[in-house]
């Protein structure tokens, strides 16, 4: 494999790391964006410090198995046999991107909720030592003016199709608890900010994602409002060092937020800025997309993972310039 020098980062962090060592580890959506960088990282952690860790990774792609890993194709709605003891599982897989709930609403919602549930009976069956759901933090919906904690509770206009995707999300962390109480299962839930960086799995249409393309072709950065929106963001990399850290130390049944430190910038601000990486300029064009976010202002108070000693290494600036950088380099069609 080819080493990533801020996962190999990640690798390195002082994190408790031998919980993991010859252990294994089952991870739904490890071909995706952040799915992939976990696989990634916990080989890292095999092959520079002995951990041992065997990794099984499930989803829609076929691959062929590599080191430690078992490359399993399957749909987590209709779960096959998994042979063997598991002792961790991290459930990562998910629609995330705005076309994909616009185009299949469906498949957004039963992949969680029932993917959810099968991996939770697995755990039961495995008797597993911690199961980490992966939500986000779009289940906080519309937001006041100010960062929200986990134990915030916003408004959903479940009338809407790309409700969907916060709705399952939030089933999803209700049946997480519900195996904890009724079957004893240790689960944690993280809820990731806004992730970007550079996606080699699957074109990303979130509105980030959409800005660093534009750059990347040398075109101008198309915005579709006044760009005063307010939103927490999260480098790829910062994402997966919490989710690993909040597996390895989070408490039983809590849920922590995800999240670069917020620089106080809004979403035309960041346009702005990932234009003068490439040399170009801003320009409106409000005609709706389908499955956009209507919310106005989402920032997320990261406190409750921080004093458990986690922080991210990247500025959300230094997370665009880096994501710019690879892409422009990679010369990808984005």
């Amino acid at each position: 494999m080819t080493v990533d020098e801020d996962l190999l980062k990640v690798a390195a962090l002082p994190y408790n790391y031998s919980a993991l060592k010859d252990k294994t580890v089952l991870i739904s959506g490890g071909t995706g964006f952040l799915g992939s960088a976990v696989v990634d990282v916990l080989e890292l952690r095999n092959r520079f410090y002995g951990d041992n860790i065997k990794i099984i990774s499930l989803s829609r792609r076929a691959r062929e198995n590599r080191g430690n890993v078992a490359y399993i194709a399957a749909d987590i709605r209709n779960l096959p046999e998994i042979p063997g003891n598991i002792d961790f599982i991290l459930h990562l897989a998910s629609n995330t991107h705005p076309a994909q709930y616009a185009t299949d609403p469906v498949g957004t919602i039963t992949a969680n909720v029932l993917g959810c549930d099968n991996l939770l009976r697995l755990a039961v069956q495995k008797k597993i030592e911690r199961f980490l759901l992966a939500s986000s933090v779009e289940i906080y919906g519309d937001c006041g003016n100010f960062p929200v904690d986990e134990k915030y509770c916003g408004y959903i206009d479940c009338a809407t199709v790309r409700a969907g995707y916060n709705e399952a999300k939030r089933l999803s962390e209700s049946l997480a608890l519900s195996y904890g109480k009724q079957y004893g299962i240790n689960t944690v839930t993280v809820r990731p900010a806004r992730c970007f960086g550079p996606d080699f799995t699957k074109i990303d249409t979130k509105v980030m994602a959409q800005f660093i393309g534009n750059a990347v072709r040398g075109e101008d950065i198309i915005l579709k409002s006044e760009g005063k929106q307010r939103f927490s963001y999260c480098y790829y990399v910062d994402a997966v060092s919490g989710i690993i850290f909040a597996l390895l130390s989070g408490e039983n049944g809590k849920a922590y937020n995800i999240s670069d430190d917020d620089d106080g910038k809004n979403l035309r601000e960041r346009a702005e800025f990932i234009a003068s990486l490439a040399g170009r300029k801003v320009v409106c064009d409000f005609a709706p997309t389908e499955g956009a976010s209507v919310s106005g202002y989402a920032l997320t108070d990261c406190s409750s993972l921080k004093s458990l000693g986690w922080n991210p290494m990247f500025t959300v600036e230094e997370g665009i310039e880096k994501t710019y950088k690879t892409l422009k380099n990679h010369s990808v069609n984005v």
